[in-house]
């Protein structure tokens, strides 16, 4: 036996870990990668674990904020996954995409932005990074919140090059923030929308100062 548990850091931390060479098993619209992880288990002895890891790597998201119309502007967009998983396939969505090799995070929340709501934020505020399924992929996301002028949204947006097609569309700061306590199942599932009004909610002194700041 190895003790009772003890209280501890509200923190990730680094362990000493030797990791393979990548071995590709399939190539698609992402990598996808066979990698052996070898670290302490129990007691301290070797454990080796074999994992297939989906290749996403950074990532940026925008909740878009009108605070002159007290509005949110959020995007529909059709995901294979979702259909697949509860064949509710047009999910509710904050703009989001790859950060590109060498690209600034801010630079590419703005690019996200204009492809998926059709207009670019004036001023970012960070909000949080966050892991959205360490077990199967190693994608890591930072989230901004964005300061939008709604009034100039389109009805359809989205990149042609990459084949999407999104539908932006506004949701009052109210209406948002009592979908947050609304009975279960909620009305949306998508994880990054459920972490960005979170926070919103837990942050409205900041985000307040925030647009004091920037007007």
């Amino acid at each position: 036996m190895s003790g009772r548990a003890r209280e501890g850091e509200l923190a990730d931390r680094t362990i000493s870990v030797e990791t393979s060479a990548p071995e590709s098993v399939g190539a698609g619209f992402r990598p996808y990668h066979r990698i052996r992880a070898t670290f302490a288990g129990a007691g301290g002895a070797p454990l080796v674990q074999q994992r297939d890891i989906l290749r996403v790597g950074p990532v940026v998201g925008v909740l878009a904020y009108d605070p002159a119309a007290a509005c949110f502007v959020l995007i529909r967009q059709f995901r294979l996954g979702a259909e697949l998983a509860n064949g509710a396939g047009e999910l509710v969505e904050i703009a989001a995409g790859l950060i590109e090799p060498g690209e600034d995070p801010k630079l590419a929340a703005l690019r996200e932005c204009r492809e998926e709501i059709g207009v670019a934020p004036r001023a970012l505020l960070p909000m949080v990074r966050f892991l959205p399924s360490p077990g199967v992929t190693d994608e890591y996301a930072t989230l901004y919140l964005g300061l939008v002028e709604s009034r100039d949204v389109p009805a359809e947006a989205g990149e042609p090059g990459e084949t999407e097609h999104t539908l932006p569309f506004l949701v009052p700061v109210d209406e948002a923030m009592a979908s947050l306590t609304a009975p279960f199942p909620a009305p949306f599932a998508n994880g990054f929308v459920l972490i960005a009004l979170q926070w919103f909610a837990l942050n409205r002194a900041r985000v307040d100062a925030f647009v004091a700041e920037k007007g």
